[in-house]
């Protein structure tokens, strides 16, 4: 699996494995992001809340993804439900973040 592509081809639970460990997926978009909300409360930009609605502390869709991944079965509605709402919570990150900035 190489880790700038993503193919549509592939099962479900290595789509999952894919937006887990791969420097192009989900996980590592919502981590990026958490370091930012992080730099911003740091600086005293926005109140420590924000690490727990948008920040490192909001990881529910991540560890729904995880159990995805170690399942030996995924159904397609339960991968498209867990990635929608990781996406969901990257993009609510990304909209707190250019409100602060």
């Amino acid at each position: 699996m190489n880790k700038t592509t993503y193919s549509h081809s592939w099962s479900n639970v290595k789509k999952a494995k894919f937006h887990y460990f791969s420097e192009s997926g989900l996980v590592a978009a919502k981590d990026a992001l958490d370091k930012e909300i992080n730099a911003l409360v740091d600086a005293g930009k926005c109140k420590s809340g924000a690490i727990m609605a948008y920040g490192s502390l909001n990881y529910f869709h991540v560890d729904n993804l995880r159990d995805l991944m170690k399942a030996k079965r995924v159904s397609p509605n339960e991968l498209k439900a867990v990635l929608s709402g990781l996406e969901h919570s990257i993009e609510m990150a990304k909209k707190f973040i250019s409100e602060v900035k």
